[in-house]
């Protein structure tokens, strides 16, 4: 049973008698302008002399409302596929949007992970030739090679002038440390005496070491 024969079916169960209904109450605007069905002459006509229009019987009246209401259904109907539709294409666009813009920002991700990894091997190898250099500079300079642990291997400047600057706080380190041991021997008098002279022994300790590193001379005499 359709919704219109429902609505009947409810009209008549409530006991109401509907076999006279005007005209006016079911015309969609404009329609049949003349107004006459089943005889009503006056209807259309500048208004006046219109006169309700009258049914055969219960079952004409449910015809024409059960076709009334099946219309405005239809129409209610085709209007809301219609906006349906319409959310239906709008929602598939964005999706395409958004799936792009997924897909962007994945190709953008990518991209940065690989720049930051071609970036890491650079440095990893910058470090290791640099670390090989600089062991090399900390022999010729008569310096641990522990003491590479603090060299700067970021760069070649950088590295170059952390090492001149690890080797000045070492050889100042080495020879506060001789001068407080000299210090500590002539105040005990069982000791082999204090340090001679206006320079004391871990300056000249310090020149030796800092001289050995401009110039080693060889068992044969040459330098290198």
């Amino acid at each position: 049973m359709g919704i219109g024969g429902k609505i009947m079916k409810f009209i008549k169960m409530s006991g109401v008698e509907l076999l006279k209904l005007n005209l006016q109450l079911f015309a969609e605007g404009g329609e049949d302008g003349s107004g006459a069905q089943g005889g009503g002459n006056g209807a259309g006509e500048g208004g006046e002399g219109q006169a309700p229009i009258s049914f055969a019987n219960q079952s004409e009246f449910d015809s024409v409302v059960d076709k009334r209401i099946s219309k405005a259904l239809e129409t209610a109907q085709s209007k809301w596929q219609t906006e349906s539709d319409k959310r239906v294409a709008e929602a598939k666009s964005e999706g395409e949007k958004l799936a792009k813009l997924n897909e962007d920002q994945r190709a953008e991700l990518e991209k940065q992970q690989q720049d930051e990894a071609l970036a890491q091997r650079e440095a990893d190898i910058t470090r290791r030739e640099l670390r090989a250099q600089s062991l090399e500079q900390l022999a010729e300079r008569d310096l641990p090679k522990e003491l590479i642990d603090v060299v700067v291997l970021t760069d070649a400047e950088s590295c170059n002038k952390s090492i001149e600057g690890i080797e000045k706080a070492f050889r100042s380190a080495v020879e506060n440390a001789v001068n407080k041991r000299l210090a500590s021997s002539a105040e005990n008098p069982a000791g082999n005496g204090a340090a001679t002279g206006k320079e004391s022994v871990g300056s000249q300790y310090a020149k030796q070491a800092n001289s050995r590193t401009e110039s080693k001379t060889t068992l044969w005499g040459q330098t290198k």
